[in-house]
């Protein structure tokens, strides 16, 4: 176990740190990421999004992408906890969009636990990214990079490891809640360089009448082995049309955030995000009723509110509305601060 001692930014070098006796620790790692600049817009912005791996040494945690910005400052992004994995680890996912000159960018993980620091910096060289250079899979062999919902077309992009003319990738995918299941196979768009060699960028569409809620996950043979990326066993939900799980300039911690309640008979109704971090939905009530916020549609990871001082607390009770009609419903995942207002 090497704890990072001592942290310097060095701007000429091009490095975020120098660490002092710093080796690959085993508390924190980077399990993938891509690297999304948008040509059509001159690499003026661009998304970056991955999954981290820590150690669970603590309860009270925070992962953080530690990034440059397009003017040279250093900032944070919070990841956010999807699951346990193996042997002790967890899984945080996060998602960045970039704006400015972004035809190249850098980072670091940060993983802050039991008030000491531990690093992944790529071996003191940052993970980098540019216009070529755009995948990093060294320890996950398929990843999501985007989905979209319009109407009744389904539109998937993935990342995978290029082995040879035997790869194949596809989307395995539900709407019949996994009573039944189909397969599509996506194509082959074209290859990036990878930080461990070359990564392919596979697409694909499906169709799905737009009232059906979507589950999918994605599966990658190389002619002798098969992978997965299942979001860590939670599956990748596309619920409405309009929604995403990726190229969009808003800030957001979770992919999605649902209110459940008893307006709804307790069943999930995805929010929209209109701010950085921040979701909304409207939503009509009858009377004192309940609802709570759910982020997997599973209640594995849900707010409500313990002390009802208008922020969200996990596993918190149900929070109450106590008057009738249509109330706008706002949550910010950032804060955990949420409001109940009514719609005139």
């Amino acid at each position: 176990m090497n704890k990072i001692l001592t942290i310097m930014k060095i701007a000429a070098a091009g490095l975020a740190f120098i660490v002092s006796g710093a080796q690959a620790t085993e508390e924190v790692r980077l399990r993938h990421a891509q690297f999304t600049p948008y040509l059509e817009n001159g690499f003026a912005s661009a998304e970056l999004e991955g999954a981290v791996e820590v150690k669970n040494i603590g309860p009270n945690k925070q992962v953080w992408i530690h990034y440059q910005t397009s003017d040279g400052q250093w900032l944070d992004h919070p990841a956010f906890y999807v699951a346990a994995t193996s042997n002790g680890y967890e899984a945080f996912s996060f998602r960045l969009p970039l704006q400015g000159s972004v035809s190249a960018t850098q980072f670091a993980i940060k993983y802050q636990v039991n008030g000491d620091t531990y690093w992944d910096n790529n071996n003191q060289q940052n993970y980098q990214f540019d216009a070529t250079t755009q995948t990093h899979l060294a320890h996950q062999a398929v990843a999501l990079d985007d989905a979209y919902r319009e109407s009744s077309l389904i539109t998937v992009t993935a990342r995978a490891l290029a082995s040879g003319n035997a790869d194949k990738v596809t989307m395995v995918y539900s709407d019949t809640n996994w009573q039944h299941s189909y397969r599509t196979n996506l194509t082959l768009s074209h290859t990036v360089a990878d930080g461990n060699g070359l990564s392919g960028v596979w697409t694909g569409q499906q169709y799905i009448e737009y009232y059906r809620r979507f589950e999918f996950y994605l599966e990658y043979q190389d002619g002798q082995n098969t992978f997965i990326d299942n979001y860590y066993g939670k599956n990748y939900r596309l619920f409405k049309t309009g929604e995403s799980l990726g190229r969009g300039e808003l800030l957001q911690r979770y992919p999605q955030v649902y209110f459940r309640g008893e307006p709804s008979g307790w069943n999930s109704l995805p929010m929209s995000l209109i701010d950085d971090y921040t979701w909304s939905t409207v939503v009509y009530f009858d009377g004192t009723t309940d609802f709570k916020f759910d982020i997997y549609n599973d209640w594995s990871r849900n707010f409500g509110d313990d002390t009802n001082d208008g922020f969200a607390n996990l596993n918190g009770a149900n929070i109450q509305v106590d008057h009738a009609g249509s109330i706008r419903i706002t949550f910010n995942s950032l804060t955990g601060a949420y409001q109940a207002t009514p719609v005139n």
